[in-house]
């Protein structure tokens, strides 16, 4: 069975490469004649040019209340209040284990009166309610600040009306560096993000850190964003961190064909990372849904990170929109350690209406390759990714059903590789007040 489902996978990510290289010539046609890119919203699965937590502007809102693409809206004169909020509950985790919340957050930017004609002041935040606490701890305090799981914490002076052209910020926010590190929790096509990707943040080495930011739109194709963090977690960790400097970071991002009217759209990134410090992290290797630990290995010093992504969606079968996706990480720390991943990904919409809901398939390939002085050998690990997403009819996309199977295998030196080989299946209901938007 498991060779079966890794060799159906491997066929369909070949499936997709034959699919896209079909595309190329039309992707060569829309390439020079392709509209300026509109900003997307957290919840269309795209990362902004600027900044990687700004909204898109917002559409012309009439004061009071109103629901749109980016969650809840409340305005009033030049002040706008957008709030958001989603949970996902995972219904069969395995190993005798109850039911339990994945994830169950809430957000809000609230954009202040403009300052000047095109700045405003803005407050963000995103907190997780998963087994923080927050209530009960309050601020200040031994407990307060490391243990509220804040993943979004800051305050910006941005532009007036899109803050994807222009943001600064202080506080804490997630990395710029990946792109799937700031695509939307709630909007994932799989349960987690990339094996790489989330590996590192185990070490806390990614993910969400207290520092300062700077993006801004070079042209309606380009942006680019840079950073220097704490990179130690920050407010998210026993003892917070506030120290920033630890960590420079720069990113580039592009939007070169944006054809909404032919449903074909490409985008790309490359970054870098600079961090110091790093103080004997275990650097855990992780499965790819349940997210057991089945290894892992010391890192410090100092780390240099190199970043690239891509993603191009287009029209396939039965002109259906699938898209096909891709990114890279590579990690070299002090004392010999390299570690690096990648995935890649095949999601295609089988149908979509109202009556009947929206259905989308998805497969997807991740590996993880590790090696240091401190031990012989590679560790090489692999994890296969088969699943389902389901919009509930009648729902405004905003309730979501989701199934993920995924074979892990691991091989290398048994101090560094406990698990060899596992299996996991799992049933998600997810729901949010932003639509689930897979292309």
């Amino acid at each position: 069975m498991r060779d079966t489902l890794s060799i159906a996978a491997r066929r369909l990510a070949l499936a997709c490469v034959a699919v896209a290289g079909s595309a190329l010539p039309a992707l060569a046609q829309t390439g020079t004649n392709a509209p300026a890119a509109v900003p997307s919203s957290p919840a269309t699965n795209q990362l902004p040019p600027a900044s990687t937590t700004a909204l898109p502007p917002q559409p012309t809102l009439q004061p009071g209340l109103s629901l749109n693409d980016n969650g809840g809206n409340y305005h009033v004169g030049d002040l706008t209040w957008t709030f958001w909020g989603y949970g996902e509950r995972i219904f069969n985790p395995g190993n005798g284990s109850k039911d339990y919340w994945r994830r169950f957050r809430q957000g809000s930017e609230i954009d202040l009166p403009r300052v000047t004609t095109g700045l405003r002041p803005a407050i963000v935040y995103e907190v997780d309610l998963t087994d923080s606490a927050f209530g009960r701890n309050g601020f200040g305090g031994r407990r307060g600040y490391g243990r509220r799981n804040f993943e979004n914490l800051f305050i910006a002076l941005q532009d007036a009306e899109d803050a994807t052209k222009l943001r600064g910020l202080i506080g804490e926010n997630t990395h710029i560096l990946s792109r799937e590190d700031n695509l939307s929790s709630g909007n994932l096509t799989t349960v987690n993000r990339s094996l790489i990707l989330e590996e590192h943040n185990g070490a806390g080495i990614f993910g969400s850190q207290f520092g300062i930011e700077y993006g801004m739109a070079l042209s309606p194709q380009w942006g680019v964003a840079v950073a220097a963090l704490d990179n130690r977690g920050s407010l998210n960790q026993e003892r917070p961190q506030f120290t920033i400097g630890k960590s420079f970071s720069a990113k580039l991002s592009g939007t070169p064909i944006d054809d909404t009217e032919h449903g074909r759209k490409l985008t790309f990134g490359l970054g870098v990372d600079h961090t110091r410090g790093i103080q004997d992290r275990t650097f855990p290797l992780l499965t790819a849904t349940l997210q057991n630990q089945i290894g892992g290995f010391q890192v410090s010093g100092t780390k240099a990170t190199f970043e690239a992504d891509v993603a191009y969606t287009f029209p396939a079968l039965f002109a259906k929109p699938a898209t096909v996706e891709a990114e890279g990480i590579y990690s070299h720390f002090g004392g010999g350690t390299n570690v690096g991943g990648a995935y890649a990904m095949l999601s295609h919409q089988v149908f979509s209406a109202e009556r009947y809901g929206e259905l989308d398939l998805f497969a997807r390939y991740d590996f993880v390759s590790a090696s240091a002085a401190a031990f012989s050998g590679t560790a090489f690990q692999q994890a296969t990714r088969l699943g389902a997403n389901y919009n509930l009819p009648y729902a405004q996309r905003r309730v979501n059903f989701h199934t993920e199977y995924a074979h892990n295998r691991a091989t290398g030196p048994a101090n560094i590789v406990q698990s060899r080989g596992s299996d996991e299946f799992i049933l998600e209901l997810r729901f949010s007040l932003q639509p689930y938007i897979r292309h």
